[in-house]
């Protein structure tokens, strides 16, 4: 009789592969502005990737898209922002304060 109550229960247990799969997390990946300069310069990530500016200089900063298609607006010390590149090809973005600064990330198909 145990036998055939142990039989009935293992028979209702869910097997492990009845669990839904995880989803996958996008990443995220930083991107430091010091010395006027963003560190790296050039970036190359996978689609849906964020990036996050953190701003490590004393000067505010911005991360302007050369195509105007997104803008962090001012970035004091300390600040971040962060942005989630969708689309495969290549953002180029500057500073707005300081255009000298610029920076790429190529972005691929996932």
């Amino acid at each position: 009789m145990l036998s055939f109550f142990l039989a009935v229960l293992l028979a209702q247990a869910p097997s492990p592969s009845a669990s839904p799969a995880p989803t996958a997390t996008p990443q995220t990946v930083v991107v430091h502005i010091k010395n006027f300069a963003y560190v790296p310069e050039q970036l190359k990530v996978a689609a849906g990737t964020r990036v996050r500016f953190v701003n490590d200089d004393d000067m505010p900063h911005t991360v302007t898209a050369d195509d105007k298609s997104y803008d962090s607006g001012n970035l004091d010390k300390g600040a971040s922002w962060t942005h989630a590149f969708a689309k495969a090809g290549t953002s180029t973005y500057v500073c707005a304060y300081h255009p000298f600064m610029r920076g790429s990330i190529e972005v691929t198909a996932p």
